[in-house]
Parts: structure tokens; sequence; C-alpha cells
């Protein structure tokens, strides 16, 4: 392992071939945790991870991330999420320079979200480099795998109940065993046969409709509440 405390020949010898970029955050942890313990956890994380990879470059935790929805509270700094998303991008480039092609991000803040589809876009856009997760399901863990996330028994049956004459038949079924994080490293064309993940053949149109009007309910009635509540909180916003 080497880290950014070592001269550059040294890295130079070490050559690794992975790289970890830990990202946590300098927000509010009430009044019994310190503003930087998403940082301090996201470093330390990192660095008992570097520490059994041993083949790899352990970069410094980011401080700053995505914080906004703890602004009110003094001492969070915040990025926008784009901002966000630039910043490890420019780092995952720079790591590509130097020809460390392997890059694990370590998130340490719920509220990093941006992380995901930055990892899946520059994937997409550099297919040399291979930028994964810290955590997911392994693979010999089935139990823990998704069985639907796309043109399964969910969206198929709600096309049935909506628009059936769309409905062409069904893919085969077919869940792959891997996590959902799979499709941030080679996408469905790889992870799956067809572009499906899940169970077609058991969608159901009456169940969908059903289960459409429960949706359509819930979300009405959050929404009127939700609203009724932020007026309360922080007034009409016409004022």
């Amino acid at each position: 392992m080497v880290t950014v405390y070592n001269t550059w020949k040294e890295i130079a010898e070490a050559a690794p071939r992975i790289a970890i970029l830990p990202v946590g955050s300098l927000e509010q942890h009430g009044h019994h945790l310190p503003i930087a313990t998403d940082w301090l956890r996201a470093d330390e994380m990192a660095r008992r991870i570097a520490e059994r990879l041993d083949d790899c470059y352990l970069l410094p935790a980011i401080a700053y991330a995505n914080s906004q929805e703890h602004m009110d509270l003094p001492g969070t700094i915040t990025l926008r999420p784009s901002t966000l998303a630039l910043v490890v991008e420019d780092i995952i480039l720079s790591l590509r320079h130097h020809d460390i092609r392997r890059i694990v991000i370590l998130s340490c803040h719920g509220g990093n979200w941006i992380l995901k589809p930055t990892i899946r876009d520059l994937n997409f856009r550099f297919p040399d480099l291979r930028i994964i997760h810290a955590d997911g399901p392994l693979l010999s863990e089935r139990d823990r795998m998704p069985e639907e996330t796309h043109s399964g028994r969910g969206e198929t049956g709600q096309m049935l109940a909506l628009w059936p004459e769309l409905v062409k038949g069904r893919s085969p079924d077919f869940s792959p065993a891997m996590g959902q994080e799979w499709n941030d490293y080679v996408g469905y064309g790889t992870s799956t046969e067809t572009g499906t993940w899940g169970k077609p053949s058991e969608a159901d149109a009456e169940a969908s409709m059903e289960a459409i009007e429960r949706s359509v309910e819930h979300r009405v009635r959050y929404i009127r509440e939700t609203f009724e509540r932020l007026d309360e909180i922080l007034g009409p916003p016409e004022q």
C-alpha cells in the first residue's frame, strides 16, 4: 500500500493497480458528534480496506461533499452535486493518467447520491476504467441479490394494465447472479440476456392496476400532507 505520504518515486516503484477514493462529508451530527464524523469514518474505513488489499494507492478522504440537507445547522459545508461529480471525475482521470485504472469509491455519507450516476457515467465514457462501489452483495450471496429491477413483474404488469396493446409477448424470466450495482459497471446489455431483470411471466394486469391505485392514493396523500407541513414550517411560498 502507498499513500500521499510516499514520494512519487516510491509510488512509481510500487506501481499500484488499485486506488481507493474515500468520500466523507462535513456536516452536523447532533450535539454529541463532531462535524468531521463522516470524513473521519471514510478515511479510517478506507485505510483498513487498503491495508488488506495491499496493492493499492490509498487517497485521503474527500472532506467536502453534498450535505445540503444539513445546511440549517452551523458548521456544515456543502458542495453542489455537480461540483462533487466533477471533483471525483478529475481525481479519477488523474489516476488514469498514471495508469491506475481500477478505482474503488467508498462513501460514508448517504447524501452523496451523485456518486452512483458518476460511477456509471465514467465507466460508460472510459471503457478502459474499472470504477466500482466499495460494497454490494458478493457474487455467492444469491439471497442478497434483487430478483426484480427492470422489465419484470412490476413494469410488465403496469403496461398490461394501462397499455396492453404495446406489450409484445414476454421476454424470458431472468435474474442474474449479481447485485444491481453491476449495472453501474457493465450495463444491462451485459448483466442481462435480453435487457429484462425480473419475472415478466408473473405480471398480472388486475393486480398491477390495484397496486397503481394504491400508489397514486399514497402519493396524493403524501404530496398534500408534505405541502401542508411545509407551509406550517416555512410559510406559503407566495409570501
